[in-house]
C-alpha cells in the first residue's frame, strides 16, 4: 500500500554562499524556517514538531534552532547522513505524518561550513578510505576517467553539465553563484582531480532552506484550501558492500533508491518530468541520472551536450543551478532541492521555469563507506 502523501504547505530559502563568522548556524536557520513558515501562514504555534537536518552543526543543533524559533518543549529531532541529512529529515517527517503522528511539521536543513571545513570534504577520519588519503573529488575524478574510458564521452561533454547548471542558476536569487560560465572557461579551470577541474566541483558554502509539511488536517488548521504540492514518498537506501570486481559506475545503490521509491509513490521513470540532481560534480550528474534509470547507461554525456537536460529539453535536470552553482551546505542541499520542486510545480519559478512540470524527483547521495557504494541515498518525489 503507498503510504499518504504529505502536503507542502511552505517553502523558504536564504540564498547560499559564504557567510562571515558572526552569521551563525541558527540564525541562518530561523531565517529560513520563518520564510517558510511564513509562505505557509503558519504561526509557531500551530507546529507540532520539528525535524533538522546538518552535519557539522554540533550536538542539539535542532534544539538550539528550535529555542530561537519560539519551539521548545515540541519534538525535535536532528539527522545526520551527510549529503543526505537534508532528504533523510523530510523522510522523516513525512513518515510520522503518515503515521498520524503529527498534522504540522516544520523541517529545516541547514549547514555552516565556510568556519567548519578546510579544503575539500573527507570521509570519517576512522574510515579505511580517509587513512589511504581519500578525499571525494578524486573518487569522482576516477569516476570521470572511467566513464570517458567505457562509453567514449569527451572531457567536454562533462564540463557541459557546469555550463547547464550555471546557465540555470542565473536565474535562481538563492544561488550562491548567479553567472553563466563558458565551456572554455571550465576547460580551463585550475586542476582538482583529473581530468576535473575547480568549475566541475560544487563549492564549499552556507545555508538554510525549510519546508512546511502538512497532513490534510494540518492544512485545515493552516486554513490552506485548494491544491498544494505533495511529498507523495522519500526512499532511503544505503551502499552495500561491494567485492571489487564491479563496475566503478555501476551506481547499484542509486537503482535500489530508484526502485523503492517507485514502489513507494505508484510513479515510475517515465512520469518523472524534472530532476534536482546531486551534481556535487560533474560527472556525478551524469552516472547517477543512469543510475536511477531516467537516462539510458552510457547515454548521460551525450544528452548533456544535445541539451537534453536543460530547462525546454526532454528532461530538464537541476534547473535550480544544483550543487555546482546553487551552492552545496550539506545539510541544507536535500531540502532546498524539496523547495525547488515545491516552487516548479507552483509555477513560481520565474526564469528557470520548467513548463507542465507535475512531477519532479529529487536525488541525494550522502558520504562514503570503504568497501561499499556509498553512504545513504535518497529519491524524493514530489507532485502536484
Amino acid at each position: 500500500m503507498t503510504p499518504a502523501p504529505a502536503h507542502v504547505a511552505g517553502a523558504g530559502m536564504i540564498r547560499f554562499g559564504k557567510y562571515p563568522a558572526d552569521v551563525t548556524l541558527e540564525s541562518m536557520a530561523v531565517r529560513a524556517a520563518h520564510a517558510a513558515m511564513d509562505d505557509a501562514g503558519a504561526t509557531a504555534s500551530q507546529v507540532d514538531a520539528v525535524y533538522v537536518g546538518h552535519v557539522f552543526g554540533g550536538p542539539v543543533a535542532g534544539q538550539r534552532i528550535a529555542v530561537q524559533l519560539g519551539l521548545d518543549g515540541l519534538p525535535v529531532s536532528n539527522h545526520e547522513n551527510y549529503c543526505a541529512s537534508g532528504a533523510t529529515a523530510i523522510r522523516e517527517a513525512w513518515t510520522a505524518l503518515a503515521a498520524g503522528l503529527h498534522d504540522v511539521a516544520l523541517v529545516i536543513g541547514v549547514e555552516k561550513m565556510t568556519d567548519r571545513v578546510a579544503g575539500g570534504v573527507r570521509p570519517d577520519p576512522g574510515d579505511l578510505d580517509a587513512a589511504m588519503g581519500f578525499v571525494m573529488a578524486a573518487g569522482h575524478g576516477m569516476s570521470a576517467r572511467r566513464y570517458m574510458a567505457d562509453h567514449g564521452a569527451t572531457r567536454a561533454q562533462i564540463a557541459a553539465v557546469a555550463v547547464k547548471n550555471h546557465a540555470h542558476s542565473v536565474h535562481n536569487p538563492y544561488a550562491q553563484y548567479q553567472r553563466p560560465v563558458s565551456l572554455e572557461e571550465v576547460l580551463g579551470a585550475r586542476p582538482i582531480a583529473e581530468p576535473l577541474g575547480l568549475l566541475d566541483c560544487s563549492p564549499i558554502s552556507d545555508g538554510a532552506a525549510a519546508l512546511i509539511l502538512c497532513t490534510p488536517r494540518g492544512l485545515a488548521r493552516l486554513g490552506i484550501g485548494g491544491t498544494t504540492p505533495r511529498v507523495l514518498g522519500c526512499a532511503l537506501v544505503s551502499g552495500s558492500v561491494q567485492l571489487g570486481t564491479d563496475d566503478l559506475n555501476a551506481e547499484d545503490v542509486s537503482r535500489r533508491a530508484a526502485e523503492q521509491a517507485w514502489e513507494l509513490t505508484g510513479v515510475g521513470p517515465e512520469d518523472i518530468d524534472l530532476v534536482e540532481m546531486h551534481d556535487c560534480f560533474t560527472i556525478a550528474e551524469i552516472v547517477r541520472l543512469e543510475g536511477i534509470g531516467l537516462i539510458p547507461r552510457g547515454e548521460g554525456a551525450r544528452w548533456t551536450e544535445l541539451g537534453h537536460t536543460r530547462i525546454g529539453g526532454k528532461l530538464p535536470v537541476n534547473a535550480s543551478g544544483g550543487l555546482l552553482s546553487r551552492g552545496h551546505p550539506v545539510g541544507a542541499t536535500g531540502v532546498a532541492q524539496a523547495c525547488e520542486l515545491t516552487w516548479q510545480l507552483r509555477e513560481q519559478a520565474a526564469g528557470r521555469q520548467v513548463d507542465g512540470a507535475r512531477v519532479g524527483l529529487a536525488y541525494c547521495k550522502g558520504g562514503t563507506v570503504s568497501g561499499t557504494d556509498g553512504g545513504s541515498v535518497t529519491t524524493l518525489v514530489i507532485s502536484r
